[in-house]
């Protein structure tokens, strides 16, 4: 199986910037980055349409340049955060 590069939540890269989230044993996870998942719970719980409002948000928050920002636009779409496992199943 090939490795998670990005969290299966929120999309975000999981990198030493964005660490992986814990299980409830305190392991890392290998799906989930720590801004979504901590001791094996959901850190917020919404619903898919209000996740992906309040990501677009925070991404277009961050310190992401213009040209990052306007990909991050055209990439961060509904149908791209479908495919995360957390939404797909």
């Amino acid at each position: 199986m090939a490795k998670v590069t990005q969290c299966q939540s929120c999309g975000i890269p999981l990198d030493k910037k964005t660490p992986a989230g814990t299980e409830k044993d305190g392991s890392l996870s290998s799906k989930y980055c720590t801004h979504c998942y901590q001791n094996g719970e959901w850190t917020m719980d919404l619903s898919f349409d209000e996740m992906y409002d309040y990501n677009l948000k925070r991404f277009q928050e961050s310190d992401m340049n213009k040209v990052q920002k306007y990909f991050l636009n055209k990439m961060y779409t509904k149908k791209f955060m479908r495919k995360l496992d957390r939404w797909s199943e």
